[in-house]
């Protein structure tokens, strides 16, 4: 191997390449830094920008369905990207494109966290009138309202998108430049094992990314200049630090990417690995050479794109994937909420139960996996019976949505103001004249159970004592008949206490649920990479992501916020304008999940069994260069410097992984 040559496959720093470096020079350790990568790229994706949903939400007074839209921006720039990448990532310096990628994520997350500090300190109401108001002050409140005032928190949405589209550009490159640079440094047999272990953090991320940003969310959002502040974590109004976990990160990226500049174009292994892979490449009378003159220019696109769509296994592969990204995108971006919702626990502690299911469902799902396929030496069709069995478990367990506990009874919401009263809003004759609005939510809870959205909608005149009771609660009067006088008729402040223990009946069936859907993964990476020419894996893949993206992962968080603000019962709203949500319809949250959950799922079952079907091997499994000139090569240390051997992996790998 002459000198040029070496020094492409040679750890250093243009020159500096000590041979203390050269220790990190394979593929276990390139794996261990890619996993860091992979960690940190769904700690921030899939983790704190899942758990921020609800402070988001609350401190921008964004609607469900516009917070899903983040998460799409990301879906959005990496699928468009991929295809570009993909098509001209071949025969490049990969190694340097991953770590490229790694500052893209540094400045993505940089950017989610500048909104926190051009606004001005959160406002939860500290200063408005709790209890009833005189109609007149109450107008002069409302003509307060300025057009520039009334949406200009909103405008931050933009940046926001900015900042995933960024980390799009990071994201594609790592889970398409990434796992082919690990696919091609070891053998087909390891690579399931391999690309299983990547993923596995990619999980662990977000699992840490729920941990650790419920941990934050418990930190008051301006806690570094307001002292004291009146309201809990338990109260609606609550905002947490929500910005502190992409300060982190981009700290975090920044040192990731130092060891992986260090690489060279390709590992010493390489040229092993492509003398002895056995080809499974779906038979289509397409030959190889044809294949391999392919890539030279953009021109010759076209005609790439068809030879893959004209691959049915590849074709109904990324189907499947793309059916799978649009739930679990979905439910990744909305889980801490649901949870929240259906259990009425605080959005930290929701934060952190969805991350201590992540760990070892998604994490566990697709080590599992990829042991399954190495220890049982899975053929394509092998794999593609798996992913069909596994498929239809995790469709049975999806059931686990319609476990909830009830609705609190609210007044105007759920029962009526008087006993036996239909529910008619909240509104009603006990606190008509107190001008009470849905700008705040401060709910308070009578001696009998019944819970009122704010001391203005009981009907309260009293301002609050020490203890956080209201007094001469109109409201609470004529709902208990037995009151004699006004001034018996109290609240307090706080939600009414209900025990419902079924969220530990959810949970374990949740995990379960999440584990089965990922031991898909890692099967689902090992036969994109088998049944396509080798010279068009990297193209695949992105038009696998594009594929995938485009009708799974983008849709799929705007679909699901769209049905979570169609089950809305009460809306916040400032300016007589619709902010976000206060309170939602348990039963049908469950509903629409459930019904969107069976349909897509089934349809990914079915995407899995044309794949196998239509799947034709080859007719003959013979190594590239036989055996005998890759031992006289090794052994003499010559042989041709590596070319490029492009890529593998799983269209919905990087959003369905980090579940």
């Amino acid at each position: 191997m002459d000198e040029e040559s070496t020094k492409d496959i040679k750890c250093g720093y243009g020159p500096y390449s000590p041979n203390c470096m050269q220790k990190f020079n394979n593929p276990k350790a390139l794996l261990f830094f890619l996993s860091c990568f992979c960690m940190l790229q769904g700690f921030v994706v899939n983790g704190i920008n899942n758990v921020n949903t609800t402070s988001v939400e609350r401190r921008f007074e964004l609607p469900s369905s516009r917070v899903g839209s983040i998460s799409s921006a990301y879906d959005i720039s990496a699928g468009i990207l991929g295809v570009i990448i993909s098509y001209f990532g071949s025969g490049k310096n990969k190694p340097r494109m991953v770590a490229s990628a790694c500052l893209f994520m540094s400045l993505g997350s940089f950017i989610m966290a500048l909104p926190h500090f051009i606004t001005g300190l959160y406002e939860y109401g500290q200063n408005v009138a709790e209890s009833c108001r005189d109609p007149a002050t109450a107008a002069l409140s409302e003509n307060s309202c300025s057009a520039d005032a009334e949406n200009y928190l909103q405008h931050f949405l933009y940046v926001f998108l900015l900042g995933q589209v960024m980390h799009g550009v990071g994201g594609t490159t790592l889970y398409i430049v990434g796992v082919a640079l690990v696919d091609d440094s070891v053998p087909s047999s390891a690579s399931p094992l391999y690309v299983g272990i990547m993923y596995s953090f990619s999980t662990l991320g977000p699992a840490l990314g729920y941990v650790i940003g419920g941990q934050l969310l418990n930190l008051y959002v301006d806690f570094y200049e307001v002292e004291s502040v009146s309201i809990t974590p338990n109260d609606p109004r609550w905002v947490g630090a929500w910005w502190v976990g992409f300060v982190v990160a981009s700290l975090l990226f920044l040192v990731v990417s130092i060891p992986l500049f260090g690489y060279g174009k390709e590992l010493p292994t390489a040229q092993h690995v492509r003398e002895t892979r056995v080809t499974e490449t779906h038979n289509d009378n397409t030959t190889g050479k044809a294949v391999k003159e392919l890539g030279a220019s953009i021109k010759d696109m076209p005609r790439s794109f068809w030879i893959l769509m004209k691959n049915p296994a590849f074709l109904f592969i990324s189907l499947a994937g793309t059916f799978e990204g649009f739930s679990t995108s979905g439910m990744a971006t909305f889980l801490p909420k649901l949870i929240q919702n259906q259990f009425g626990t605080s959005a930290a502690w929701a934060a952190i139960l969805s991350g201590l299911i992540a760990v070892p469902g998604a994490a566990g799902g697709q080590f599992v996996g990829g042991i399954i396929c190495k220890k049982m030496k899975l053929k394509v069709k092998g794999m593609l019976r798996l992913n069909v069995i596994v498929c239809i478990i995790a469709l049975l367990l999806d059931a686990v949505v319609w476990v909830r506990c009830d609705l609190e009874d609210i007044a105007g919401v759920t029962v009526g103001y008087n006993q036996g009263e239909d529910v008619d809003g909240l509104i009603s004759a006990c606190n008509n004249n107190c001008s009470c609005s849905t700008a705040l939510y401060e709910p308070v809870c009578s001696e009998h159970n019944v819970q009122y959205f704010s001391p203005c909608h009981a009907g309260c005149s009293g301002k609050a004592r020490d203890d956080g009771t209201y007094s001469n609660c109109s409201c609470v009067a004529a709902f208990n008949h037995s009151v004699s006088h006004l001034s018996q008729s109290t609240v307090r402040k706080g939600k009414c206490n209900s025990e419902c223990f079924k969220m530990y009946i959810f949970l374990p069936i949740l995990l379960l649920s999440i584990f089965f859907r990922f031991i898909e993964s890692p099967p689902s990476v090992a036969v994109t990479l088998r049944c396509i020419h080798d010279s068009q894996r990297t193209f695949a893949l992105g038009i696998q992501w594009f594929i995938a993206r485009l009708l799974g992962m983008v849709p799929g968080p705007i679909f699901f916020g769209a049905i979570i603000d169609g089950t809305c019962l009460v809306w916040q709203e400032k300016c007589k304008e619709r902010a976000s949500c206060w309170i939602y319809d348990n039963e049908a949250l469950s509903r629409n999940f459930f019904v969107i959950l069976v349909c897509v799922k089934t349809l990914a079952a079915i995407m899995f069994i044309l794949a196998y079907k239509f799947y034709n091997p080859p007719a003959d499994k013979l190594p590239n260069v036989s055996m005998t000139v890759k031992n006289h090569s090794t052994e003499n240390g010559t042989g041709p410097p590596r070319k490029d051997n492009s890529s593998v992996s799983d269209s919905v790998s990087e959003r369905t992984s980090t579940f």
